[in-house]
């Protein structure tokens, strides 16, 4: 049985550290270092779960989380992975899967039983009638499954990083920091992922020479998955990573495989990998009597171990040439027909591939050694293509898409040589490729390539299955049996992707990393098949567990202020959303802000407006393609305003176009939509081919307006041009020095009164802020928010592109027919307006007032007799009109002055009357002084 060993130097455990964690109602003691896993090895516990569906009882087997049975409930956190999770002091561990307990579980029975839940049985029996699955759905989900989902919050969420690289390498094995020494040596910024706490000592010295050239080891992070782009997904148990590199190297190594023989499932029954890690790492022997299964010189390793620890070993060798080696008793050519015991493995019979009998030798520990599969599946999500190899009895890359490397055992590398010399040689082939050759480059690839490509001796792997009585499991996740496979294939499943979906094999918590090999073997041998033509299922990500939390992570929004913003609070501002930017909504009342612009002058932030410097010989032709609107015959310094586009006529943005220059326009936008039409403009600029350069000016300017009837008394006090209304009349944009800062000056008025638009270089915004509140206090000027804003525009009946139009609106539904030039040549979206009627359109945007102190909500509902025509898309008290006033859509046909309608929002309803002119000022008067 198991027992802890006497220390000895390189060992992980921390025997000056002694912890205590409860498991399952007992106190174990461990040492700081140990896994949960290696701490219940030492302390005699052999059970560690029970299986899936069968509720048989499980052991340690692979220590290196490739498998299932080790999943435990953790503080409360289901199917963790105990094998690498490291104790801590007074931590809480459950076995799962079983009842009343993993030791004494009465849910073994459903062994006995296993010959009534064939695949798919609940498909076949429980579909009729009705009723029937509904009655035993609950009792199967009982009976199987992983852990209890937890209740509350278990973690805090995790952070998201980006990261970007020249080389990303994933695996720090011997193959992965050669190839992550010789990248960053190279001069390559070089990160390495491994799922591993911390790299093994055996290649310190080759984590100390990455490290030394400059390399970023993540350890304990596992790549779960690549993405378009490539994008790689990494994680931890702190942050989400998501790569981007110019160069992929994949080092990811081989997983241990297992035997196929009756009863592998044993407690007891473990990989070598298991067996090295238990024995090296945490000073634990895990058997006193143990048979090792191998074809290689690895498995001689594993023995020798064993040995040197106290247990007594025999070697059974595949190949029929083998001999002792220091000692070890060694059965050649022989394998494990099959393996015996209840709770834990008591012997095992041996003999010759094939039979069914043959010599029994008592054991607590099985050994199955060597037999690996290459770890291709990430490799293959970039779209790499695998074949089979005959000497390695297994699937390797054959064709790399570009800039993606393979090296060491992923590669087919079986020599720590091979795979350091893979590894070296993916290294400096990605660091010629970024441009960095070394003067002995040529001489050099040539010796690794040599190197790397030094034959290696074949391998031998374990029959299919064994030949003698009893369950032989080829997924340990999920309960699948070679015989469940033979009857899938029977019923017509006869390829691994169906067979996949059918009998569930490869989709456990292991997703093929323990399985693939013998799922391939067996439906190879299943369909009268070869393994050579048996190719694995499509690889698709998470590779490795990860958390939903995980995914989850930090949701963080973009986030944008204008150079102004600390200025608005310090003004007490609150703040909304408005796209990706925080913007004032309002700093002491809307309605007080409003009362300051209609009275005496407000001022308000509108960096956030889309600003667009257009420029080039064919700028006009360029403005006249994007807009409805007519521009070769806007003046130098005037300003217009226009509507934009899609090619199907819909409305997708309005704005002002000053002219500037000859081929200089000044172009600005919603603030919601800047970045999709800056996409839209070079995409269209691109298509047509034409000389003209379009700058984002958003970010490089600042800008207020200035709004009120004493705005223009304002400005004298900040510039000595002239600012008359003869001098800047409206829709006019001039060039002067504003409180001493070179500005853009835009004499245009939103919300309905004289004002003027101020651009100015962004570093200058507080100053002309300050400046601009400073040479207003005499005049009573007032900050104003969105909120004073909307109020003012709606006053004005002034549409919000997005609010009051929708994914259909046309400029005749909206009252911009006057925009859409139809004489010209072309326009985008001139077709999809040609077949419209402009003066009969099937509905229309009105204005409208209703009495009462009841606003309605946007969305609110336009009904006739009870039946829905349209809807309310804005809505605010004006005390400019003295009453309530908003925009709706209804019927073309009561888009006429004084028409009623009613409005109704769920139980509130109110009666509307149609104001087809703006609320205040509709002559425009006021913005035109």
């Amino acid at each position: 049985m198991t027992e802890r060993l006497p220390p000895r130097p390189g060992e992980a455990i921390r025997r000056d550290r002694p912890v205590t964690f409860a498991m399952d109602g007992r106190t174990v003691a461990a040492f700081g270092g140990d896994t949960i896993g290696s701490a219940l090895a030492a302390a005699g516990v052999s059970i560690t779960g029970r299986s899936f569906k069968y509720h048989r009882a499980r052991g340690l087997f692979c220590m290196t989380g490739a498998c299932p049975n080790c999943l435990m409930q953790v503080d409360g956190i289901p199917n963790v992975r105990s094998c690498t999770e490291p104790v801590r002091d007074g931590m809480r561990v459950e076995r799962q899967n079983a009842w009343p307990s993993v030791d004494h579980d009465v849910h073994g029975w459903l062994n006995t039983f296993s010959f009534m839940m064939p695949p798919g049985f609940y498909y076949k029996i429980f579909h009729r009638p009705r009723w029937a699955w509904r009655t035993v759905e609950p009792f199967i989900r009982s009976k199987a499954g992983l852990g209890k989902a937890p209740k509350d919050a278990d973690h805090e969420p995790r952070e998201v990083h980006n990261l970007h690289a020249d080389v990303l390498v994933i695996g720090a094995g011997p193959a992965g920091l050669a190839a992550a020494a010789e990248a960053a040596t190279a001069g390559a910024s070089t990160v390495v992922l491994e799922e591993r706490a911390e790299v093994d000592g055996e290649v310190a010295e080759l984590a100390e020479e990455a490290g030394a050239a400059g390399a970023r080891i993540l350890a304990g992070t596992a790549a779960f998955g690549v993405f378009g782009g490539p994008l790689i997904a990494a994680a931890n148990g702190e942050r989400l990573y998501r790569i981007r590199a110019r160069h992929l190297v994949f080092a990811t190594g081989a997983v241990e495989q297992a035997a196929v023989f009756p009863n592998n499932d044993l407690p007891g029954v473990m990989l070598s990998s298991a067996v090295d890690r238990l024995v090296d790492r945490y000073r634990v022997l895990p058997g006193r009597r143990a048979v090792v299964l191998t074809a290689r010189a690895k498995g001689y390793e594993t023995a020798r171990a064993l040995r040197e620890a106290g247990a007594e070993v025999t070697i059974v060798d595949l190949r029929p040439d083998a001999r002792s080696v220091d000692g070890l008793a060694v059965i050649a050519g022989s394998t494990i027909v099959a393996a015996e015991g209840r709770r834990r493995v008591r012997e095992v019979v041996v003999g010759a591939p094939g039979e069914e009998g043959g010599r029994t030798i008592p054991c607590d520990l099985v050994v199955l050694a060597g037999f690996q599969a290459p770890s291709t599946t990430l490799l293959a999500m970039t779209g790499a293509e695998v074949a089979f190899d005959e000497a390695a009895q297994a699937f390797l890359p054959a064709h790399l898409p570009p800039n993606v490397h393979a090296a060491g055992a992923v590669a087919g590398a079986r020599s720590l040589e091979g795979a350091i010399a893979q590894g070296r040689l993916a290294g400096l082939e990605a660091g010629i490729a970024l441009g960095n050759t070394p003067a002995n480059a040529d001489e050099r690839i040539e010796r690794l390539r040599a190197e790397a490509a030094a034959e290696q001796d074949p391998v031998v792997l374990p029959p299919e299955v064994g030949a003698g009585h009893g369950k032989q499991f080829a997924c340990l996740c999920m309960d699948v049996t070679n015989k469940e496979l033979k009857t899938a294939v029977t019923e017509g499943f006869d390829s691994m992707e169906l067979l996949k979906r059918y009998t569930t094999i490869t989709m456990g918590p292991c997703q093929g990393k323990a399985c693939m090999m013998a799922s391939q073997r067996l439906c190879s041998r299943a369909t009268g098949s070869s393994f050579a033509r048996t190719r694995p299922t499509t690889a698709r990500p998470p590779w490795t567990p990860v958390e939903l939390g995980t995914l989850a992570g930090w949701r963080r929004t973009p986030r944008k202020e204008t150079t102004i913003h600390d200025r608005h609070a310090d003004a007490g501002a609150t703040f909304m959303w408005a796209g990706d930017w925080r913007r004032p909504h309002h700093y002491e009342t809307p309605e007080d802000e409003v009362e300051a612009v209609r009275t005496s002058v407000g001022v308000i932030d509108v960096s956030t407006l889309g600003k667009f410097r257009v420029m080039g010989a064919e700028a006009v032709a360029l403005l006249e393609r994007l807009y409805p609107s007519r521009f070769a015959d806007l003046a130098i310094g005037r300003i217009r305003y226009g509507v934009m586009l899609n090619d199907e006529g819909v409305i997708v943005d309005d704005g002002t176009v000053a002219r500037i220059g000859d081929d200089e326009f000044f172009v600005t936008v919603t603030t919601g939509n800047t970045a999709a039409l800056e996409r839209w403009i070079t995409w269209w600029n691109a298509d047509w081919g034409l000389d003209v350069r379009v700058l984002n000016l958003t970010g490089a300017y600042a800008a207020v307006n200035l709004a009120g009837p004493a705005s223009r008394d304002v400005m004298w006090s900040l510039t000595d041009a002239d600012v008359s209304g003869e001098a800047v009349p409206y829709l006019s944009a001039t060039t002067m020095d504003v409180a001493g800062v070179p500005a853009l000056v835009l004499r245009i008025g939103f919300v309905g009164e004289l004002g003027y638009e101020i651009h100015v270089p962004s570093m200058f915004g507080e100053h002309v802020w300050d400046e601009v509140i400073a040479a207003g206090e005499s005049h009573g000027v007032r900050p104003f928010g969105l909120e004073a804003q909307r109020i003012l525009r709606l006053e004005k009946q002034h549409i919000l592109v997005g609010q009051d139009t929708d994914a259909e609106s046309d400029p005749f539904e909206v009252g911009l027919g006057w925009t859409v030039k139809a004489d010209k040549d072309d326009f985008l979206g001139k077709r999809g307006l040609e077949g419209l009627d402009a003066e009969a359109p099937g509905e229309r945007l009105v204005g409208f007032t209703c009495g009462g102190t009841w606003v309605p909500p946007e969305g609110s509902s336009v009904v006739h007799d009870g039946v829905w025509v349209g809807r309310v898309t804005s809505a605010r008290t004006s005390a400019a009109a003295g009453g309530i006033v908003g925009l709706a859509w209804v019927p073309a046909g009561w888009a006429s002055d004084g028409t009623p309608f009613e409005i109704q929002f769920g139980r509130h309803r109110a009666d509307a009357t149609v104001a087809m002119r703006p609320f205040y000022d509709p002559d425009g008067a006021r913005l035109r002084s």
